[in-house]
């Protein structure tokens, strides 16, 4: 994958996240059909957490496409695996809010565990790899 087409997907996918969460925050469920519109809401909000990790891959893709080679190829690296994996641990979790400290779903808690690993170990690789090729 080259840089612009990885910035133009993470671009694509930060567009539906944005939708997403409007179509999560628009209350266009009445009551008579509760039962109906609470599925839509969870579906809408699981798709709302795959699509959160839009934002640091556009992000980071940004950031990378003005940066050396090796620093975008060693980042994507890590990319293709991470988002894939994460987004098996996240669909595969139960959506049901369980009897954890904080209240939430299993797949609320791993998304936001995945996103915050995923930014946090991006963060050092780029980091990593640009300190290590401008030593050359």
């Amino acid at each position: 994958m080259s840089k612009k087409v990885v910035l133009i997907i993470s671009g694509i996918g930060l567009i539906l996240f944005v939708l997403s969460i409007l179509f999560l925050t628009n209350n266009m469920c009445s009551t008579d059909v509760w039962v109906q519109c609470r599925q839509i809401d969870e579906s809408i909000d699981l798709i709302s957490t795959l699509l959160l990790f839009t934002i640091p891959m556009f992000l980071f893709s940004l950031v990378t496409y003005f940066l050396r080679e090796e620093v975008f190829r060693t980042w994507i690296r890590f990319t293709l695996w991470w988002v894939p994996l994460s987004f098996v641990i996240i669909l595969f979790s139960s959506s049901r809010q369980s009897a954890n400290i904080v209240g939430l779903s299993d797949q609320a808690i791993f998304g936001t565990l995945a996103f915050g690993l995923y930014v946090l170990i991006s963060l050092i690789i780029i980091a990593w790899k640009y300190s290590a090729t401008r030593r050359k």
